[in-house]
This record gives C-alpha cells, sequence and structure tokens, in this order.
C-alpha cells in the first residue's frame, strides 16, 4: 500500500535532489513561483511504502467556476515537461519497481479525486519519465511528444566532430569580432527575456512570461539552478540562454540571439553551454526544441539524442479545449 501526504518544502527538497530526473523546475522554491504566477494552488504530493519514499507528483489546482483543473506544469510559463518523478526505484528489480510504480501513481489519481476532484488533468513527463502505462490504466490518454538532449558525458573533441559541418566551421574558424560569453546575475535576465519577446514580436506573436517572473525564478531557487548565459561584444548585448540546471541534466529553456551579425551567435551560444555541461559533470544538455519542425532543423545539427516525454490528460474534449485556451490567453 503506498500513503500520499503533502510535504513541506525542505522534506520535499531533500527527495528532489535524489530523483534521477528531477529537474530545476521540481523545487519547492520553483513551485511556489509558478503557483504564484498561475495564480493556481500547488500540491506537493509524495507517496511512501511505510517510511520509504517511492515518488514525488508536484500538481496545480485551479478552478472556474463548477470545473476544475489539475496541471503539471501549469500552463502559459514556458515550462515544457513537470510532472511524477521516481525515487528509491533503481535499486529495484524490474517487476517490483513496475509494481511499485503503478501503486504510487494509484495512489496519487486517488488522493487527488477524493481532495480536489478534477474534471480535467494535463501533466507533461520529464524525459526520463518512460512509463505512463499506470496513467493510461486510470483512464488517462497519453501523447508523445519529443526533445533534443546532447550527451555531453562524450569527449568534447568526438562529440564536435559528430556536429554537421556548418556546425564545425561557425565554431571553429576564426572571428574578426571580439565577444565573450559567460554566465551572469539576474540583471542578464532582463536582457534574454526582453530579446525574446521583441523576437516574437518581430513574427507576430505573443510570449506569455516576462523578466519579473523569471527574476523571481533566478532569486528563488537554490544557487546555480536558475542560470543566464550571454553573448556580449564590446558591451552589446547579442544573445543568450537562461539555462536550469539540477541533478543530472541542464536545460536550455529561454534563448536569443542577433541574427543579424555576422559573429553565429546561435552556434557558438549552444556549443559554449554544451561544454559547460560537460565540465560541471552533466550527462546531458537539453536543446528542447524538437517539436518545433523550423527549430528542430537547427538543433539537430548537434548530435542530439531524441528522446521523447509525454502528454496525458483525462477529461472531456470540451474541458480540454477550454484548459487549452487557458493556457494561450492566461
Amino acid at each position: 500500500m503506498i500513503d500520499v501526504r503533502q510535504l513541506d518544502a525542505d522534506s520535499w527538497n531533500d527527495l528532489v535532489t535524489t530523483a534521477p530526473d528531477a529537474t530545476g523546475f521540481h523545487l519547492a522554491e520553483s513551485l511556489d513561483v509558478l503557483a504564484d504566477e498561475t495564480d493556481t494552488t500547488v500540491y506537493r504530493l509524495a507517496g511512501f511504502k511505510g517510511e520509504e519514499p517511492c515518488g514525488l507528483f508536484p500538481v496545480f489546482v485551479k478552478s472556474f467556476g463548477p470545473v476544475t483543473t489539475l496541471f503539471s506544469p501549469p500552463p502559459g510559463v514556458k515550462v515544457n515537461y513537470l510532472g511524477p518523478l521516481l525515487v528509491n526505484a533503481d535499486k529495484l528489480k524490474q517487476r517490483r519497481r513496475e509494481l511499485r510504480h503503478s501503486r504510487f501513481v494509484d495512489a496519487c489519481i486517488e488522493w487527488l479525486d477524493s481532495t480536489v476532484s478534477p474534471s480535467f488533468t494535463t501533466v507533461r513527463t520529464t524525459p526520463g519519465y518512460a512509463d505512463v502505462r499506470p496513467f493510461v490504466w486510470n483512464d488517462h490518454d497519453a501523447t508523445p511528444r519529443y526533445t533534443y538532449v546532447v550527451d555531453t558525458t562524450r569527449d568534447p573533441d568526438d562529440l564536435l566532430a559528430a556536429f554537421s559541418s556548418d556546425a564545425r566551421r561557425n565554431i571553429t574558424d576564426d572571428h574578426d569580432t571580439d565577444y565573450e560569453i559567460r554566465a551572469e546575475g539576474a540583471d542578464a535576465i532582463d536582457d534574454i527575456v526582453t530579446g525574446v519577446i521583441d523576437r516574437h514580436a518581430e513574427q507576430d506573436e505573443s510570449f506569455p512570461i516576462g523578466p519579473t517572473f523569471v527574476r523571481e525564478l533566478y532569486e528563488a531557487a537554490p544557487d546555480g539552478v536558475v542560470t543566464p548565459i550571454t553573448v556580449r561584444a564590446d558591451g552589446e548585448f547579442l544573445g543568450g540562454h537562461v539555462l536550469v540546471e539540477l541533478n543530472d541534466t541542464c536545460i536550455s529553456w529561454l534563448g536569443v540571439s542577433d541574427l543579424d551579425h555576422d559573429l553565429p551567435i546561435t552556434d557558438l551560444l549552444d556549443w559554449h553551454c554544451i561544454q559547460r555541461a560537460h565540465d560541471a559533470g552533466y550527462s546531458g544538455f537539453d536543446l528542447a526544441g524538437a517539436n518545433n519542425r523550423r527549430l528542430s532543423e537547427y538543433k539537430s545539427k548537434f548530435a542530439p539524442t531524441l528522446v521523447p516525454y509525454y502528454r496525458v490528460e483525462s477529461g472531456s474534449w470540451p474541458l480540454r479545449a477550454a484548459a487549452s485556451v487557458y493556457g494561450t490567453f492566461k
């Protein structure tokens, strides 16, 4: 039997840092910022077999009149995935691992049904959460999505040799412009996020988050979890990434580059971040962007692995459509 409990922030973070597939968005501080930004209530659910923790599941709940919606992650904050995590599972044999995982999901769904009774649920799992059968067995639909992950355990020279010829050329050629790529503090977030917003505006598209929200995540999370990386030449901002780092993986969350500059800024920036992830001992650098046809054509040149994650949903189609609208116009 799995007992589901809500955990305080410290107890939650102690377990998140032991979960191999956890992201920086799973930390209690990040969850609180996401809840404030989306006007949702966050529940930090943990499953225990006796006193041994076996899983974590952060969920966000919001009601619209008689309709209660449940999300993980919440919509409209540009977080690609969150969802459940397994802990203490690697030591188990396959049969026992699957059984405990299934019972953990069963117990969480039962707890949520009895406590918040959601009319609609949508969850996007982390790339490492490969088995969504327990949700399917509980009448949820599962749809695969994809991300690109670069294997940063490889020797950088071998990895660079696997890149496309134009990426190698852009990275290794001498450039006339002196530039610097480095990690910066909170002030760089304004440059990066404002640049992302402006780039979307050029394409007549809106962007749902602003610098204030990203700064709040940066300031709330432990040091080193949210990291702005910038490219500058003579003090001029040419591009940057906001990285989210925890445990074994570094995620390229938000990014922008000056496409009109002579420097191949995007290639140089991505290569810097890949090397940084290698030097930090991460097993992978999550490039994201694999679900977008245009972006996938660019990002595939860095010799990544195409890794699936899943969108898991339950509820009637009208409610799903309503939830999609909420996420779009939040």
